[in-house]
């Protein structure tokens, strides 16, 4: 059906179901696909009962139930991690996009890839994690870096292994008009016919690359050294909560490998290019 990183997925979803999940998620690893998942259509599973634990998605709060390495979402998706692989349950109706999206990055969480809300930026085969708050100006980041002859692997949307490689599941790169004038004035003429999201940035489409070799995180912000706990700290805000055991164990050595495997810094909007550049050779 598809391959997503270490994950091969095969079943029986509708071809809207199937064309979605193509695009936000087939993506190839470094490797060949090794880890199966089966999705079946059909009823799911009987819920556990007790209580729910409440997931905030990018637009609204779902249910979520757990049992093990089981999971409910909003009784939309059951997941059940296996050794080696996994199995995913969907309803005749299908699931919505944030849900598949919650339950195939929990797939790869327990895979070993760590999701990063960063932008990941640099040249064909080595890159730095730019991250920061939102509004902390990653996108803007992006287009100047790319003016500047840099390529953007992801703007928001990376992926990090223990093994050193990353890669960007972005298929698009959304700025502000005031940001095209100023850093891309070329790409104004596709800006007039792009869509808009709903914070009003154009999105552009953004050309998938292959996996990469990482060779830094920089946090945009104010500058300055980053303590072993701060560090620690923007790992886990820049990762998100892991919702099985499988997932937290997972994640734990991935975010201990990134804390330990490669430099971390900060930066500022006037020093980001510099600071990537150095990081880079």
């Amino acid at each position: 059906m598809l391959t997503s990183l270490d994950l091969h997925l095969t079943g029986d979803l509708n071809d809207a179901q199937r064309h979605l999940l193509a695009y936000d998620w087939a993506f190839p690893g470094p490797r060949p696909a090794t880890r199966p998942v089966s999705v079946r259509t059909g009823p799911l599973p009987a819920a556990p009962d007790g209580p729910t634990q409440a997931v905030a998605l990018p637009d609204r709060v779902i249910p979520v139930q757990r049992r093990g390495d089981d999971l409910w979402l909003n009784a939309e998706l059951h997941l059940r991690l296996l050794p080696g692989g996994a199995a995913l349950t969907v309803p005749h109706a299908g699931a919505a996009r944030d849900v598949w999206a919650l339950a195939l990055t929990e797939l790869h969480r327990a895979a070993g890839w760590l999701p990063l809300h960063a932008a990941l930026i640099g040249t064909p085969t080595h890159a730095v994690l730019i991250g920061g708050p939102s509004g902390a100006g990653k996108s803007t980041a992006c287009l100047r870096l790319r003016a500047a002859g840099l390529t953007v692997h992801a703007e928001d949307r990376a992926w990090f292994h223990p093994d050193g490689h990353a890669l960007g599941m972005d298929r698009t790169l959304r700025a502000y008009r005031d940001s095209l004038d100023r850093f891309a004035p070329h790409l104004l003429p596709a800006a007039a016919t792009a869509p808009r999201d709903p914070r009003g940035k154009i999105v552009l489409p953004l050309q998938p690359q292959p996996p990469v070799t990482l060779r830094g995180v920089l946090l945009l912000g104010d500058g300055g050294p980053l303590s072993t706990p701060e560090r620690v700290r923007h790992a886990w805000e820049l990762t998100g909560v892991p919702l099985t055991a499988a997932g937290r164990a997972a994640a734990t050595h991935s975010v201990q490998a990134l804390l330990r495997s490669v430099p971390w810094g900060c930066t500022t909007r006037g020093t980001v290019e510099a600071d990537v550049r150095a990081l880079l050779h």
